[in-house]
Parts: structure tokens; sequence; C-alpha cells
């Protein structure tokens, strides 16, 4: 089962990734990177030329190391993200315990904040950073009082406060345990929104994970304790707010797919697009079958003229017999339909990842793998570094560009950052520094894509 790869990088990355670099406890800065490659985009349609630029190579130690699952947050022109690793000493084999970062759209990068770890603060930040009045929110993984995860804020000038430590007994069961995605920020009632990996009061091996709400000083509540099997199970996914209602995916659960999806001989279902209201009534909309329709969705949502469009990370066609992954529609009667089956290398990317970006009706996002780079290669024989793609809402796709390796970037592990006509992401490995990974090498990067023509 192939996304037993994201299973491993949700929790123990740090223990399967090189180190990357020496221990510094000072606040690092750095001057671009200046690596640009430009690229004809392929397939019907497609734009003039695609231009591509790292405008930093994380190094490590001091500075930060391996993005994951990074959405960028743009507040003043200026981006804000966060990385797993780095920041200093610390954490597991001294890899740091991950940064709050900043860096100009010229490339101009450095660590805000370097996290300490243990019960007074956070450690492995994943997903990136949403803005509330001038003030960056996120969470980490894991650290905090109950080694289960915190919900941090952070100034611009990189004043630092935990806000909530999850993982607390909870009623019959727990808090949530590992957050993962990126929160969303809901102005109307001023509350950010967010899901876990594992907690709650499911009957999965250390609960089925969650939909919580969190005040902007830390006040956390639990709307949902998934419950697996045909309820969902395993949320790495962002949430979308519309109406009073949140609609999320989860990767595992639903009852769909038997053996297609399965952990060693257990069916654990192939995951379900659900909803839930602001006060904790959920519903599953959709179970996933692995079969054309997709499996595994780990991104969230996105509502397109009412109707939402998402990803699954495997099903569909190509990469064998587990699939390189699928783009999906689901309107506002439940009608789900799969718009795009993702072909794998070399002309196309394969298992998608994060969120969709709409650009005036058409879709942008990235694969994990695939393209036509033969420097990446995982344990499965797929080879691609991923890529960059467009899709139209009825489906016409086409691979904008394809990532490279080091000192290019590799692993396209990232939602896009569309503003004023530039896209921004980071990329797992790729880029500079010592971090090495199944054929990938670098700490990853920030990079900029521009497109000719739309």
């Amino acid at each position: 089962m192939r996304h037993s790869y994201r299973f491993v990088a949700a929790f123990l990355s740090a223990a399967i990734l090189a180190a990357c670099g020496g221990a510094n406890n000072g606040l690092y800065s750095s001057t671009p990177l200046s690596v640009t490659r430009s690229q004809p985009a392929l397939g019907p349609h497609a734009a003039n030329r695609v231009t591509e630029k790292v405008l930093h190579g994380f190094t490590g130690g001091s500075d930060g190391a391996v993005p994951v699952n990074v959405i960028l947050t743009d507040m003043k022109g200026v981006l804000y993200g966060t990385t797993e690793q780095g920041g200093g000493s610390g954490c597991q084999s001294s890899d740091g315990c991950g940064t709050v970062f900043k860096a100009s759209t010229s490339g101009a990068e450095s660590v805000l904040y370097g996290f300490k770890g243990g019960k007074t603060d956070g450690q492995y930040p994943k997903g990136g950073l949403i803005e509330r009045s001038g003030v960056l929110y996120g969470t980490t993984q894991t650290g905090g009082a109950n080694s289960a995860g915190t919900f941090f804020k952070i100034t611009a000038s990189g004043k630092e406060t935990m806000l909530h430590s999850f993982g607390g007994a909870v009623g019959s069961g727990y808090d949530g345990v590992y957050p993962y995605a990126r929160l969303i920020y809901v102005s109307a009632n001023d509350m950010f929104y967010g899901t876990t990996l594992y907690g709650g009061s499911g009957s999965c091996y250390g609960g089925c994970g969650t939909v919580f709400s969190v005040t902007p000083s830390g006040k956390e509540t639990v709307l949902h304790s998934f419950g697996g099997g045909q309820d969902g199970d395993f949320l790495s996914g962002s949430l979308l707010y519309s109406n009073g209602e949140l609609y999320g995916t989860t990767e595992n659960g639903g009852g769909g797919g038997g053996s297609t999806c399965s952990n060693t001989s257990v069916p654990v279902g192939c995951g379900t697009i659900f909803s839930v209201s602001t006060s904790g009534t959920e519903k599953v909309l959709y179970s996933f079958t692995g079969g054309s329709d997709g499996a595994y969705p780990d991104g969230g949502l996105i509502d397109v003229n009412g109707k939402l469009y998402g990803m699954a990370q495997q099903g569909g066609a190509g990469c064998g017999g587990g699939g390189c992954g699928t783009i999906f529609s689901l309107s506002a009667s439940n009608a789900f339909h799969a718009i795009y089956s993702f072909q794998g290398p070399p002309n196309d990317g394969a298992f998608p990842w994060g969120n969709l970006t709409n650009v005036d009706g058409v879709l942008y996002g990235t694969t994990d793998e695939g393209g036509a780079s033969t420097a990446c290669t995982i344990s499965t024989g797929t080879t691609g570094c991923g890529t960059v793609f467009r899709v139209t809402t009825s489906g016409k796709e086409q691979m904008l560009y394809s990532f490279e390796g080091s000192p290019d970037g590799a692993y396209a592990n990232t939602s896009l950052l569309y503003a004023k006509g530039v896209f921004y992401g980071t990329t797992l490995f790729g880029g500079s520094g010592s971090c090495t990974r199944a054929g990938g090498s670098g700490c990853g990067t920030v990079f900029s894509l521009t497109t000719s023509n739309r």
C-alpha cells in the first residue's frame, strides 16, 4: 500500500530522514539561491513557456529543513511557512525541531523561530501558517504537554506562544492527536478549525482522528471524533468552510474498496468526503472505492461555483495496479465525478498532493512524483521528482513543470499559493543542503513558477 509513506512521513520522518547539517541555536538568514529553469508545457493548449525559480534552498542546521505539506502564507508581500526540521539542535538525531521562516518573493529567507520541543513547546510543524490580524497561527505535530502536538501563535517579529497542547483526556476518549494539515480561520465567528490524524473516541488504535475548533486564545473543542469503518479514519487534509458547514476528507475509512484498500490483510477503506457542522453533526458524503474514482484522498477541498474539487493520491489509471491518483468533483447534491486520472511519468505527474488552487476557473496543483526527470526514484519504482499541473473543471489537464532534483526541487509536497500572477510553493527535498532520501537530495526549497499563458 503506497500511502504507507504518508503514515511514516506524518510522525516518524525525523527518524527516517538523514540529518541536515550542524546545530546552531541562532536565527538564520540567507541571500537568494539563483536556480532558474524554463520548460515548455506539455499537452494540448500548452502554455508557451513555464519558468520555475528556486527562491531558497534550505540547508538544515540553523536554517530550516524539509517543509512538509506546506501552504505558504502571503502577508504584506512576504511569504511565511514552516519546516518540519532544522532550526538548531534538539529532537531526534539533532535534526532540529522545526522552524517558522519568512522569505521575500526574490528569495531572501530568514528563520523567525526554531521550535524547542519537549513539554513546553511544539516540535515538527506541518501544514504552514494562517494569518489573523497580523499574527500567524499554526500547529505542530508533536511536542507540548502530552507529546501529541500544539496550537501556537507567532508574531511577524518571531515571538512565539504555545496556546494549546493536544492529546489530553476528553470525556470517554482523548483530544485530537497529531495535527497535520493547515488550519483555516473563519472571521464570522473568530474561530480556527482543523483536523488531527489520531485521537478522539473512535475505536482505531490511538483513535481515528478528529475535527476541532480552537479560539485565538487556545480554547479547543473536539467537534467530531471519527469512528473508522463506515465513518472516516485518519485526517491529513485541511478543511473548507461554507455556509456554516466544514467539508473535508479522510484518507481511510468509508467501507469502500474491500481488499483494494487494506493494511496487510485488514481492509481499512479507501477514504471519504465528509461534512461537519460547526456544532459537530457529521455526514459521510462519499466513500471512495479505490477504482477509477480514486483512493486515499489526503488533501483538502476547494469550492468552485458551488461544486467541491479535490484529489486522491491513488486510484485511477497508470502506475501499475494502484493507480497514479485522480482529480474529482462533488456537486451540492453529492453527485461524484472523477474528472481526471493521472498517467504517471514521463509525460504526467503521479500521486497528487494537497489542495488545488483556483485561478479564474482553472485549477492548479502539484504531484509528489512523476514527470520527466529520472533523478528521483523511490522504492516502488516510480520515477520523477514531482510536477506542477493545471486542469480545467471539465478535466483537460496538462503538466506545466517537471521538477529535476537538486539543485532544483524534488517531491512537490505542497499546495500552491497564487499572488500577483505568480505561483509559490515548496518541495520536500531538492535545493542545496545535505539531506537525502531515496534518490533525492537537498533539504527542500521555496520556489516560484510563472507561465506565459494561463
